[in-house]
């Protein structure tokens, strides 16, 4: 469920918790299986370039930690292993490293699961087991995993400070349950095991920036998520609900919603037209319960003793189920039952990973679609005025109905300088909304309008501009090549077939 980033930084770096005592008898009765059953993980990763997409960044190498889970898998970060090239594992005391492969992957929840080959690898190991509930505040907890300044298995201790939601860092938008452990930090760790009596309660992912001793976990709950969704052969992802709410505290606002002094809930004021709860719930209805859990004015429930927001009853869903409310309309209670569907939401910047670029040149003008990962190339040229307008659509256009037609919005993301394409400097970062008097609702779109001058000329149009571009029709087709050429430009564009 997407909700608002809180004021505070996060980096993805792994959790590891540095004590000097001894080896922790509590993890497991046997040393060996112990050490054999957490991995380190080599990888080699190359991200592309999204300031020019036709070419990638250099290649760079890194480690992680992992654990091996039933069924022969090795369950781990999708940040450890995003754009990976080359992917090994080792086990502690083993000098041979291992090929592995990714066989799914969960940007959202920052987690991935790898496959070996080669069977020998599994020898002498076992499955760690998973807890079937979290430990409570104040619980010592073992982390093992591979941090930085050595080569061997790490385990240490530390103790279980919060249970609440935070912002997942890889994905840059989402928001899971976290395990908050009082612990130092030392990158390396990623997707090591937390555990709790000798079972996995968490797997390490990442820390808090500037703050001493705060690590974070991803709880059971949403590993076990992760592994029932992709139990199927896919990866589907969280469902969204797409309901935006405000709390019920101010008397004030329940009286205008006329809502009873017995009541209690959250009112919602937007619903995103990607969620799944558009159609079902509508503004003002006021959220009463879920799935017969009672909603408080503060949007917790009572689970298990605890009370967490409301939102945990549905991260505990797959795509393709339901959900329940009770919700107060029009001054009379009534029962809803949302389906809850595979979000593919064109306009949610999340982080990109494990994707080239998509592009289109004409004329030397670089066309490519918005997303984060543009919206921060284009960050380093704040000085151009259009970048600010990126940034602004990024977060309103759904909310300021600024989709309407579109499928996505095209920006203008580079020159390669020419003499057919001089004095378009004021158009850079812009967003493209017509060319050739067509609209434009895609980058496929932007390719066929190109195909068809206006008396012998291409005009092209950007949101919040009066002036167009205008390119002189002859003259631009034959600057193409010879464009491409002098840039080193290996082709003139790129489509993912496979979106």
């Amino acid at each position: 469920m997407h909700r608002s980033m809180p004021k505070f930084l996060f980096i993805s770096i792994v959790c590891s918790i540095i004590v000097t005592c001894g080896f922790c008898q509590c993890a497991f009765s046997n040393e060996t299986s112990l050490r054999e059953s957490v991995v380190k993980i080599y990888i080699t990763g190359q991200r592309p370039d999204y300031s020019m997409p036709w070419q990638s960044g250099q290649p760079g190498s890194g480690s992680g930690s992992g654990f091996i889970i039933e069924k022969r898998r090795i369950i781990t970060n999708a940040h450890v292993v995003s754009d990976v090239r080359f992917l090994q594992v080792q086990k502690d005391g083993d000098a041979q490293r291992y090929p592995a492969k990714v066989a799914f992957i969960g940007h959202d929840c920052d987690l991935a699961v790898l496959t070996v080959e080669d069977e020998t690898f599994f020898e002498g190991t076992r499955p760690i087991k998973f807890s079937d509930r979290l430990p409570d505040l104040n619980n010592e907890v073992t982390v093992l995993g591979y941090p930085t300044g050595g080569s061997r298995l790490s385990l240490t201790k530390g103790v279980v400070s919060r249970i609440d939601y935070s912002v997942y860092s890889h994905s840059g938008a989402d928001q899971h349950l976290v395990l908050q452990v009082d612990a130092a930090i030392n990158p390396g760790n990623s997707g090591g095991p937390i555990l709790f009596n000798s079972k996995v309660v968490a797997l390490a992912f990442q820390g808090l920036m500037f703050a001493d001793n705060i690590g974070y976990g991803i709880p059971v709950s949403v590993i076990k998520h992760f592994l029932d969704d992709i139990a199927d052969g896919k990866y589907d992802g969280y469902p969204e609900l797409g309901a935006s709410y405000i709390e019920t505290t101010n008397p004030a606002l329940c009286r205008d919603l006329g809502l009873p002094p017995n009541k209690t809930g959250i009112v919602l004021y937007y619903l995103d037209p990607f969620g799944s709860a558009t159609g079902y719930l509508h503004p003002r209805d006021v959220l009463l319960s879920i799935d017969g859990y009672k909603i408080e004015s503060d949007g917790t429930v009572t689970l298990g003793g605890n009370n967490v927001l409301f939102a945990e009853l549905l991260e505990r869903k797959q795509c393709g189920e339901s959900i329940v409310f009770k919700v107060w309309r029009a001054n009379s209670e009534v029962e809803v039952k949302v389906p809850l569907r595979i979000s593919n939401d064109p306009f949610a910047y999340r982080n990109v990973y494990d994707k080239l670029p998509e592009y289109y040149i004409f004329a030397g003008l670089v066309f490519s679609p918005l997303n984060r990962e543009c919206l921060r190339a284009a960050a380093r040229h704040s000085g151009e005025n259009n970048v600010h307008q990126l940034t602004y659509f990024s977060q309103y256009a759904k909310i300021d109905n600024l989709i309407k037609n579109s499928d996505e919005f095209i920006v203008l993301i580079k020159q390669l300088p020419h003499p057919v394409n001089t004095y378009i400097q004021s158009f850079l970062y812009g967003i493209v909304t017509e060319v050739n008097a067509v609209h434009i609702r895609n980058l496929a779109d932007l390719k066929k309008a190109m195909s068809k001058p206006l008396n012998g000329f291409h005009v092209i149009r950007f949101a919040g501009m009066d002036d167009s571009i205008i390119l002189d029709a002859a003259i631009a087709e034959k600057s193409n090549e010879i464009i491409l050429s002098r840039y080193g430009v290996p082709s003139q564009e790129f489509f993912d077939k496979k979106q």
